[in-house]
């Protein structure tokens, strides 16, 4: 029996600290037509680990397109031969503000 050590939530919370670094990952934001968002979300995970896809608003059909800064490059190959099957464009969204009003 292979026994585990134990690490404290300190410890624990700091290696989670450490694994997810946010300034490791850069954001592509697309707008799209809401009848694309499914076939271009297929088309994308068969790109194994390429980059990952969530809805920010599905009514205007605005993706973020997560990726990491070493696939930087694939990531725009792919969005290069996704524009002759699906039409989209990319947008920048206005940075939120943390000030209070």
């Amino acid at each position: 029996m292979v026994r585990r050590r134990r690490i404290g939530k300190a410890k624990s919370a700091q290696y989670a600290r450490d694994a997810v670094k946010p300034h490791d990952s850069r954001r592509i934001y697309l707008r799209i037509a809401p009848s694309d968002i499914a076939f271009f979300k297929f088309i994308l995970e068969s790109y194994d680990n390429l980059a990952y896809l969530s809805v920010v608003d599905k009514h205007t059909a605005v993706l973020q397109l997560v990726h990491t800064a070493g696939t930087e490059r694939e990531t725009r190959e792919f969005l290069e031969t996704m524009r002759d099957e699906v039409p989209f464009t990319e947008i920048t969204l206005p940075s939120r503000t943390t000030g209070e009003a």
